[in-house]
């Protein structure tokens, strides 16, 4: 995940992605707000059980004393895929190129 203090630092080093943010949402307060970029489906889904909204589930660097870890056993690109198709839009944008886009402030 990387993690961009306004859309301008987000430009600066995506430029594409940035102009597709600008063609679906246009210009807005979203572009003064931290925004998250997740490379993939699989990326968003782990940040959310490790760092989001799963965090609760102490799912992350767990003593499992020798079981396995029940992170390895998800179909992290399903669940992904179901977290944005079930999230926010107003939040949470899903690219062409399948990358996850979140911002604090919203969309709109």
């Amino acid at each position: 995940m990387a993690l961009y203090n306004s859309f301008e630092e987000l430009k600066a080093d995506k430029p594409e992605l940035a102009q597709e943010l600008l063609e679906v949402f246009d210009k807005g307060e979203w572009q003064e707000s931290n925004l998250s970029v997740y490379d993939t489906l699989e990326d968003f889904a782990y940040y959310e059980l490790t760092e989001g909204c799963y965090i609760d589930n102490n799912l992350v660097d767990q003593d499992y004393h020798s079981a396995p870890n029940p992170i390895d056993y998800i179909d992290l690109e399903a669940l992904g895929e179901a977290l944005v198709e079930s999230g926010d839009e107003s939040f949470i944008y899903r690219t062409e190129g399948d990358k996850v886009v979140t911002t604090d402030w919203g969309w709109s």
